[in-house]
């Protein structure tokens, strides 16, 4: 037993007296070779996305990704023709009237999307009301016409005891140029 004892000792001694027995190198050692771990972790996933990056592209998924473009001209056209812009902006001035919503004044601009068959109208609404109506609003007109898109949101309350709010909305709604089918 006593030689176990002194063994240990010993053992201690040494320890104490080697690099691992300052705390601080001890402790820069251990971060030196966590860090170390982590460089060549990063190195390692580099090659390999690198290494999946230069192999050529699987024909099924090749052929999915052109199914997919074949298929966006049958979606392009079902979105409504530039003649119909004026009929669909009054049904969402409509809408918002049925709601309950006020508006002084709404302002239309059309303008063609450049290299494109596509027509912009933006659709300009100041509103007033409750937040639930302006959200209810916002989410009937857009699940109603697919080719209209939220461009701009802004929400304002004058007074924190108020439940009404003022609303800027605009809208950008994408039709078909006249000729395009």
């Amino acid at each position: 037993m006593d030689v176990l004892s002194h063994a240990w000792q010993r053992m201690q001694f040494r320890w104490q007296h080697s690099v691992f027995g300052h705390r601080w190198l001890t402790a820069l050692l251990a971060s030196l070779l966590v860090l170390s771990g982590l460089v060549m972790h990063a190195w390692w996933q580099q090659r390999q996305l690198q290494q999946a990056l230069q192999q050529p592209v699987p024909k099924a998924l090749l052929s999915s990704q052109l199914n997919v473009a074949a298929s966006a001209p049958a979606l392009w056209q079902q979105w409504p023709a530039e003649e119909e812009a004026d009929r669909i902006s009054a049904e969402i001035l409509a809408q918002a009237d049925a709601m309950g919503m006020l508006f002084e004044r709404a302002e239309f601009q059309s303008l063609p999307a450049e290299r494109s068959r596509l027509q912009v109208q933006r659709i300009k609404l100041p509103l007033k009301g409750d937040y639930l109506q302006v959200r209810q609003f916002l989410q009937t007109v857009l699940q109603a016409y697919p080719s209209l898109a939220l461009s701009q949101f802004k929400l304002q309350r004058s007074d924190v005891m108020q439940t009404g709010i003022e609303a800027y909305v605009e809208f950008s709604l994408y039709t078909r140029k006249r000729g395009q089918s």
